[in-house]
């Protein structure tokens, strides 16, 4: 990207409302070469001539998705971490929802976490304890639900979304469930289940996992055992291994890609695709199947 005399920025956004397609096209693409530089000239020029609306609207998605590119890059290169989850789901949030306001949306988190603090938790409480009152909080108290009327709802796979709507798929709730949990410092790790997406106890002698999307239900290893099987699937305990961030991501953004596959919204799909190749240009050794 590179920052180009006012003098030319003008004649740019003279050209940008020529009638021929093709040569909009090449003049969008030269906006998005530039980069943020050109944005406030694009957001006067929208304000001044409504016919450039869509033309600059599509500049601007184009140009902020190439920061995003760079931010995820950034993150995945040093991500190791399943607290880092919270901030990959962010970032993704960022593919729809550009200008979404993180700090605000984990301030949200915070206050969940304090509310849940003054009415139910005692530092001596075991996990297991502590980690079903959390389930009654934000799944009873809060009404976090999964969304089955509109579950292929994009919004269900953006956090910000469903920290506002508190409804959302089994990935996205679970995600709310342990970022809460964090900051209690519970020992809750996110579990890539076939099918399903679960949050485990971590520490307890009885293996215990969360189902979100279902209200917090409680299972043990026996439950998702036969979940899998009935999905028609060969069950193997690694099903219910701890998963990567980077596996979590990879899953939070196939779901996204399915559903603007269905939808056919291509630049959507593309640029869902284009974090998924970043994903896999950083895998390790840790994530084999990325």
């Amino acid at each position: 990207m590179h920052s180009p005399s006012e003098t030319k920025i003008q004649a740019l956004l003279r050209l940008l409302s020529d009638p021929n397609e093709q040569v909009a096209k090449t003049i969008q693409h030269e906006f998005v070469r530039i980069g943020p530089s050109a944005l406030p000239f694009l957001e006067k020029a929208s304000a001044d001539d409504t016919a450039l609306e869509s033309r600059v609207a599509f500049v601007k998605d184009e140009i902020r998705f190439e920061q995003l590119k760079e931010e995820f890059s950034t993150f995945v290169a040093h991500c190791s971490r399943q607290i880092d989850w919270e901030q990959g789901a962010f970032l993704i949030a960022k593919v729809a929802y550009p200008n979404v306001d993180i700090p605000h949306y984990q301030e949200c988190l915070d206050h969940l976490t304090e509310e849940f603090r003054k009415k139910w938790h005692s530092e001596e409480a075991p996990p297991g304890k502590v980690a079903r009152l959390l389930s009654a909080f934000l799944f009873k108290d809060k009404g976090f639900s999964g969304n089955r009327i509109h579950y292929h709802d994009p919004d269900n796979s953006y956090l910000h979304r469903v920290i506002e709507s508190r409804q959302g798929i089994p990935i996205s709730l679970s995600a709310i469930y342990v970022f809460v949990g964090n900051r209690l410092n519970l020992p809750l790790s996110g579990v890539g289940m076939p099918g399903h997406f679960l949050v485990k106890i971590e520490g307890e002698p009885i293996p215990q996992f969360v189902d979100c999307f279902n209200g917090g239900a409680f299972l043990r290893e026996q439950d998702c055992e036969q979940f899998i099987t009935a999905s028609g699937l060969d069950y193997s305990p690694e099903f219910l291994e701890k998963s990567s961030t980077r596996l979590i991501l990879a899953r939070m953004l196939r779901n996204l890609l399915s559903i603007y596959e269905r939808e056919q919204q291509n630049p959507m799909t593309e640029r869902i695709q284009t974090l998924l190749q970043i994903l896999e240009d950083s895998s390790t050794d840790e994530d084999p199947t990325l």
